[in-house]
């Protein structure tokens, strides 16, 4: 039997994976936006400002869910505006974190929830924070998910450029591509489709509320495995140059994150919900060098 749906961010790049699949399973789809964009087919799309307390409760007022997924909470506030009315309307609320928040000097592998925070990251910090009120609050899960692909966003990851709307242009070209440490810094990629596969697997489960849990693909690259696969993908040659991770470090103080290995302990999400992804990464990066030839 189908489930009541609420997706916050529903029309984003995570968010329109996790609205189709829901659609696609069968469960009535209920989309909270500022309705900038078209609703998605198959959702109900619900007019608001995450922001506005009392507008977001309006937008949701006599409706209850089995499940909420918030993709747009950054701040404390983001968090605080829509739990009053959330708390009372739904049974679940799922919260989409980042591996931002741990430190970039972890030395043990892989990374497990418990691992050191970062301090700094003001961007973690804002995850954190939103993680604690949620867990507080209501029946929560956070799913920490580190470097997303698929359509909607551009490549990149572990260089000087990052994403980039110019990397086909470039890695057709041969240039304009600066890898971290030669590309030897491992990273653990996740389709955005997996992240809501695991939402589903999640959604209305006991032993999940509670609970904080990584959410990488099940394939650990580097790097440079990574950018074989786009070069892989448009049939050329993989051509780069390199900076030290200490020179990237010091000239990208607010970067220090892509500096690092970012490969995760994955046996919560296994033992507690059952998700395990499967080994999709040349999949993902054919659907995004695709999405890319068509909007960059």
């Amino acid at each position: 039997m189908g489930m009541n749906v609420l997706i916050i961010g529903g029309g984003g790049f995570v968010g329109t994976a996790v609205a189709e699949l829901f659609v696609a399973q069968k469960h009535k789809v209920f989309v909270v936006s500022r309705g900038s964009k078209p609703p998605m087919a198959g959702t109900t799309p619900l007019t608001a400002d995450r922001k506005d307390a009392s507008a977001f409760a309006a937008a949701i007022k006599g409706k209850t869910f089995e499940v909420a997924i918030d993709l747009t909470a950054y701040q404390a506030p983001d968090v605080q505006a829509v739990m009053p009315s959330l708390s009372k309307a739904a049974g679940h609320y799922v919260l989409i974190s980042t591996d931002f928040v741990y430190a970039t000097d972890i030395e043990q592998f892989p990374i497990t929830e418990k691992a050191p925070k970062d301090p700094n990251s003001g961007y973690g910090i804002g995850k954190l924070a939103c993680e604690g009120l949620a867990l507080e609050s209501m029946p929560t899960t956070v799913l920490r998910p580190p470097h997303i692909i698929g359509a909607g966003k551009e490549l990149g990851t572990g260089t000087v450029q990052g994403r980039d709307k110019n990397l086909l242009r470039s890695m057709r070209a041969g240039t304009g591509l600066t890898m971290i440490a030669e590309g030897e810094m491992l990273i653990q990629p996740v389709w955005h489709r997996q992240i809501a596969e695991a939402i589903e697997t999640i959604a209305g489960n006991p032993a999940c509320c509670g609970q904080i849990m990584n959410m990488p693909g099940a394939e650990a690259v580097t790097t440079r495995r990574y950018y074989q696969l786009v070069a892989d993908r448009l049939g050329v040659p993989l051509k780069y140059d390199s900076t030290p991770v200490e020179e990237y470090r010091k000239n990208h103080p607010d970067k220090r994150a892509f500096a690092r290995h970012r490969v995760y302990d994955t046996s919560k999400l296994r033992n507690l919900a059952g998700y395990v992804a499967r080994p999709q990464l040349k999949e993902a990066i054919d659907e995004t060098v695709t999405w890319m030839e068509k909007n960059c």
